[in-house]
C-alpha cells in the first residue's frame, strides 16, 4: 500500500504541473489575442496617456515579459495599490486609477490590461503632469535642447515590474527640492478646511490704532500660526499693538506682499483667500513642477518668474541662487525652455520697439534733454548718428536708439544670451534697489539678475585660469566683448505661485499674470 502511494504522488504532482503549465499557456494565448485587437474598445480602457500609444506600450511590455499575467501576483498588486493611494499627497486624483485601486486580482485579460494601463497612467501623471501643459499655459522650446534627465515612461514601467513598483514611483516623482517640500506640505494640509468669515474692507490699519476688525484678524493669524497663543493673551483684541504688527509682517512676507505691517486692500484680499482656495493653489503648483520635471536637464538654471528667483542646479543639488526682476503684468516674461550659449561683456543697449513706443517717446516729448542726459544715441538705418532736432518725435520713423556701455546702461555689465523669438535675455542691472522689493515683477520682460558677476563666475568655472583672466580683462576694459559658452546650462523660465517656507508652511506669491484660475478649474474638472 505504501509503495503504491509513493508511486502515485509524483504522478499526481507532475499532472498538476502539467495542468498549471497548460493554464499559463492558455492565459498567455488569451492575453496575446486580446492585445491583437483594439483594447480600448474591447476592454473599455480609458487611460489617456500622452507620451506613448497605449496599445503599443502594453503590447511591448507583455511581449518582453512573455505575456505573463502581471497582477495575479498579490504582492505586486498590493504594492501598486499602496503607491496609488500615496498619489493623493502629490495632489493627484485617485479616481483616475480607480479600477487598479479596487481590483482584487486580474481575473481575465481585460482586467489585467486595465490595471496595467492605469499603472502607466499613474507613472505619467507623476513624472510629467496630469494635464498637457500646452493646453493651459504656452511655452516656447528651443531646438535642439539638452537631453532631459526625466526617465522615459516605458523605462519607469519596466523598472517597476523588474525591480519593484515602489522604485518606479520613487523615480517618477520629481526630485526637485521645490516639489518634495511642497508635496510634504500639501500632504499635511487639511483637505476639508473650515469656512471662515471674510475680513471686511475699510480704512488702512496701522500700528497703534483700534478697529473692530482687528479681533477677527488676530484670531485668523492665530489659527494660521503667525501668532502664538501666548502672544495673543492679555491684550485688547481690537488694538493694533506691536506683537500683532510682527504677526502681520510675517503673514505679508508669507503671501509675497511687501512686509510693511500696514493692513490695506492687498493684505485683506490675501487674508480673505479661503483655505480651500489655498489648498487648490498648492495642488496647481505641484502640477506645474511636474511639467518642469519633464522638461529639465541635469544642468539647469531654473527661474521662477512669479517670485523673482533663480537657482542653478546640478541634478537636484543647488549650486547658486539669487533674486531676479521679471516682467510686469502688462509685459510678462514668456515661459520658455532654452540654454545659455553666449555672454556679452559691457553690452550696449538697443532700445526695443515696445519700450521706445510706450516708455521713452513720452519722456522725450516731455523733456527734449532726456536722451542726452542718459547718453542715448539716435542712429539711422545705416548706423549714422543723428541729432534730436532732426527727428519728428510725434511720429519718428527709420531710427534706432542705442545706449553705449557704461554705468547707467540698463543692461549693466553682463548679458546672458539664450535662443528665443522674444528677444528675451538675462542681464545685470543698475537698478539694484528693486531687488529689495517682495514683488519683483517690474521689468519689461527680460530677467534682471542680482549678482550677475556671481552667475558669470559659475558659468566660467570650467574654464582654465588663463581663460578666466582674459575674460576679467575684457570686462574691466569697458569695451563690448562676446564670449561663446559651450555646454551652458539649460534655462527654464517657469511660473509657479506656491512653495513651502522654512517652517514647512505653504507660502505664496501673487498670481501677477492671472494664470492660476484656468489651471485650477482644469484640475478640478
Amino acid at each position: 500500500m505504501i509503495k503504491h502511494c509513493t508511486m502515485a504522488f509524483p504522478l499526481l504532482l507532475s499532472s498538476l504541473v502539467a495542468y498549471a503549465a497548460a493554464d499559463q499557456t492558455l492565459a498567455a494565448a488569451d492575453l496575446q489575442q486580446t492585445l491583437a485587437g483594439d483594447i480600448a474598445q474591447s476592454c473599455d480602457i480609458h487611460a489617456e496617456i500622452r507620451s506613448v500609444d497605449i496599445q503599443k506600450a502594453l503590447t511591448e511590455i507583455y511581449q518582453r515579459l512573455g505575456f505573463e499575467y502581471l497582477w495575479q501576483q498579490p504582492q505586486r498588486l498590493h504594492s501598486l495599490q499602496a503607491e496609488l493611494v500615496q498619489l493623493t499627497d502629490d495632489g493627484l486624483e485617485s479616481e483616475d486609477y480607480s479600477f487598479a485601486l479596487n481590483a482584487g486580482s486580474a481575473g481575465d485579460s481585460c482586467s489585467e490590461l486595465r490595471i496595467s494601463a492605469e499603472y502607466l497612467l499613474a507613472l505619467e501623471h507623476l513624472s510629467r503632469g496630469r494635464l498637457a501643459q500646452a493646453d493651459y499655459e504656452s511655452v516656447w522650446r528651443a531646438s535642439p535642447l539638452p537631453t532631459t534627465s526625466a526617465p522615459l515612461l516605458m523605462d519607469l514601467a519596466m523598472t517597476g515590474l523588474s525591480v519593484g513598483i515602489s522604485t518606479a514611483f520613487d523615480q517618477a516623482r520629481p526630485g526637485l527640492m521645490q516639489y518634495r517640500s511642497l508635496r510634504a506640505t500639501y500632504a499635511a494640509m487639511d483637505k476639508s478646511p473650515p469656512e471662515r468669515l471674510p475680513v471686511p474692507a475699510g480704512p488702512l490699519l496701522r500700528p497703534g490704532i483700534s478697529d473692530v476688525r482687528l479681533e477677527q484678524i488676530r484670531k485668523q493669524l492665530l489659527e494660521d500660526g503667525f501668532l502664538s497663543a501666548s502672544q495673543a493673551e492679555d491684550v485688547s483684541p481690537e488694538l493694533y499693538d506691536g506683537t500683532l504688527e510682527q504677526a502681520v509682517r510675517r503673514f505679508q512676507s508669507n503671501q509675497g506682499l511687501q512686509a510693511d505691517g500696514i493692513i490695506g486692500p492687498q493684505t485683506i484680499r490675501a487674508m480673505n483667500i479661503t483655505l480651500k482656495q489655498r489648498l487648490q493653489q498648492v495642488q496647481i503648483n505641484l502640477e506645474r513642477l511636474r511639467w518642469i520635471n519633464a522638461e529639465r536637464s541635469d544642468y539647469l538654471l531654473l527661474i521662477n518668474v512669479a517670485s523673482g528667483h533663480l537657482q542653478l542646479l546640478r541634478g537636484n543639488d543647488l549650486i547658486w541662487q539669487a533674486r531676479a526682476q521679471t516682467g510686469r503684468a502688462s509685459r510678462p516674461t514668456p515661459a520658455l525652455v532654452s540654454n545659455i550659449n553666449r555672454i556679452t561683456l559691457n553690452p550696449g543697449w538697443t532700445v526695443p520697439p515696445t519700450i521706445l513706443r510706450e516708455d521713452i517717446l513720452p519722456q522725450i516729448r516731455r523733456n527734449p534733454e532726456y536722451l542726452e542726459s542718459r547718453g542715448i544715441q539716435i542712429l539711422d538705418a545705416q548706423g549714422n548718428q543723428l541729432e534730436p532736432q532732426q527727428i519728428n518725435w510725434s511720429n519718428p520713423r527709420g531710427i534706432v536708439l542705442r545706449q553705449p556701455p557704461g554705468p547707467t546702461n540698463p543692461l549693466g555689465q553682463i548679458v546672458f544670451r539664450l535662443p528665443n523669438p522674444y528677444s528675451i535675455y538675462l542681464h545685470d542691472t543698475p537698478s539694484q534697489q528693486l531687488f529689495q522689493q517682495t514683488n519683483r515683477n517690474v521689468s519689461s520682460g527680460c530677467v534682471r539678475v542680482e549678482d550677475a558677476d556671481g552667475l558669470a563666475e559659475q558659468l566660467f568655472a570650467h574654464l582654465s585660469e588663463s581663460q578666466r583672466e582674459r575674460i576679467a580683462g575684457q570686462l574691466a576694459s569697458g569695451q563690448t566683448h562676446e564670449v561663446p559658452l559651450m555646454n551652458g546650462p539649460q534655462v527654464i523660465l517657469a511660473y509657479w505661485t506656491a512653495y513651502a517656507d522654512e517652517d514647512g508652511r505653504p507660502a505664496f506669491f501673487p498670481d501677477t499674470y492671472g494664470l492660476d484660475p484656468v489651471l485650477g478649474a482644469a484640475l478640478a474638472d
